[in-house]
């Protein structure tokens, strides 16, 4: 299970921030995926990040001039059948090179999925392949408009 999901949390921080796949704002190009999050100060935003490992770390902001990188982030596996927390996860870049730029705070739901898709096989105990898990996110970005 925690291998699984540090898979999906270094895809995701290397991709920068992500979350629910924004289907309103059309397909994606090649190589990138379109996800939506909200973040203080701005509202819902959509944002197209690249997938897996040729991710450079800074999500391009859609349907405007921007980009973010992530800081900070939380992610926080639910298992929504059961009201319970599986896992969660703590992931930091620092502000090294961006120690003077404000961050934003920016949250959304990266999956909800059955448990079986998430895991596999290898279900964690007290999770039932047909429970629905969600992958949450809480992150800091700094977001340069």
């Amino acid at each position: 299970m925690r291998t699984r999901l540090a898979l999906l949390l270094a895809a995701t921080v290397a991709a920068g921030v992500a979350a629910v796949t924004a289907s309103a704002s059309g397909p994606a190009a090649p190589g990138k995926e379109l996800v939506q999050l909200t973040c203080d100060g701005l509202g819902p935003i959509t944002i197209a990040v690249q997938r897996g490992d040729d991710a450079n770390g800074a999500g391009q902001i859609v349907d405007m001039k921007g980009h973010g990188i992530a800081v900070t982030a939380t992610y926080t596996l639910t298992d929504l059948t059961t009201s319970s927390v599986v896992d969660t996860e703590m992931t930091s870049t620092g502000q090294n090179g961006h120690s003077n730029q404000p961050a934003t705070h920016c949250s959304g739901v990266l999956l909800e999925v059955p448990a079986s898709d998430f895991f596999g096989t290898d279900l964690p105990p007290g999770v039932a392949s047909t429970d629905i898990v969600q992958l949450s996110l809480d992150a800091l970005a700094i977001i340069k408009l």
